[in-house]
């Protein structure tokens, strides 16, 4: 099915596609003869009968080998009846009869939208994106599923826009989530004709059976009365796996400071982390810590590094 248009409002197209899908084929049971592996002595057993539906999991996850879906997509372009207007400075004095046009007439761009789905007995899938034109360029997606498995299960969306008031300012976020993984990440740059200001912060966090992290970043940067960046990082784990009776937690933290002039410069690191690990029910930690500094003018030069470690 397929169906497009336009018209002096907009522009548009649309698919949309219904079917089914035989998977009959994963019943049919699989033999796989010894085989000895290349420039080795190793022999891999024999497999007879193996089966990929049952013995997967497919046939619990997809429940029938009969699959049928229906997939849409639709993108569509609404006009802007704005325009702008690109002077041509274009004049011979020779061919004064000829008249020339001294602008282009140039249409303004219009919004853009794009929609698609996906539905299966498994999984639904559902994405829309857009760029709009209006007082601010925004773009923005979002993306998520739905399933009858939790892992499967996830929404990402993100948005970014540019502003030309006062200068130039550019944002951006995105998040996702998902059983298992979360993370955010928002960044904004601002231009003006006396400063520059940037900041960047960017988050994680991850929980599977065996591992729960934590993950943050900051990273800022202005020009206000002199060049500064400033950069931090943290990190946290918990990792276990109970079956070999082995863990391993710890945390890092790192941050970093930078100044700069024509006159001078100088910069500020600073790294703090520690462990504590069980391997085979025989633990161990450390820790360690570090300062560095560093200051430059055309006049001298100071430099100093502390540097601290236990372990156990």
């Amino acid at each position: 099915n397929f169906s497009a248009g336009n018209n002096e409002n907009s522009i548009e197209a649309h698919v949309g596609i219904n079917g089914e899908a035989n998977l009959d084929f994963l019943n049919i049971p699989l033999t796989i003869p010894e085989m000895t592996l290349p420039y080795t002595v190793l022999t891999t057993p024999q497999v007879k009968d193996f089966s990929l539906w049952e013995t997967t999991g497919l046939k619990e996850f997809l429940k029938t080998t009969k699959q049928s879906f229906d997939l849409s997509v639709k993108a569509q372009y609404k006009k802007n009846k704005d325009k702008h207007y690109i002077a041509i400075p274009f004049y011979v004095k020779d061919f004064q009869a000829l008249r020339t046009p001294n602008s282009i007439l140039i249409p303004a761009m219009g919004n853009i939208t794009y929609d698609f789905s996906f539905k299966s007995s498994v999984i639904t899938l559902n994405t829309n994106a857009g760029l709009y034109n209006q007082s601010d360029i925004v773009a923005h997606f979002i993306t998520s599923s739905s399933s009858v498995t939790d892992a499967l299960q996830y929404k990402l969306e993100g948005t970014s826009s540019l502003t030309r008031k006062r200068g130039l300012k550019l944002a951006t976020a995105l998040s996702l989530s998902n059983k298992f993984v979360e993370g955010n990440h928002d960044s904004t740059i601002s231009l003006t004709k006396k400063n520059m200001e940037a900041s960047v912060t960017t988050s994680a966090k991850v929980q599977i059976p065996i591992l729960r992290m934590n993950f943050k970043q900051e990273l800022n940067g202005n020009t206000k009365s002199k060049p500064t960046v400033s950069s931090s990082i943290e990190l946290t784990y918990d990792f276990k796996y109970p079956h070999l009776s082995t863990s391993a937690t710890g945390a890092v933290d790192h941050k970093l400071i930078l100044e700069s002039l024509t006159s001078y410069f100088s910069l500020e690191s600073s790294t703090k982390g520690d462990i504590k690990v069980l391997v085979l029910s025989k633990e161990y930690s450390g820790t360690i810590s570090s300062e560095a500094s560093t200051y430059l003018n055309s006049k001298s030069t100071r430099s100093s590094v502390k540097l601290q470690g236990a372990s156990k």
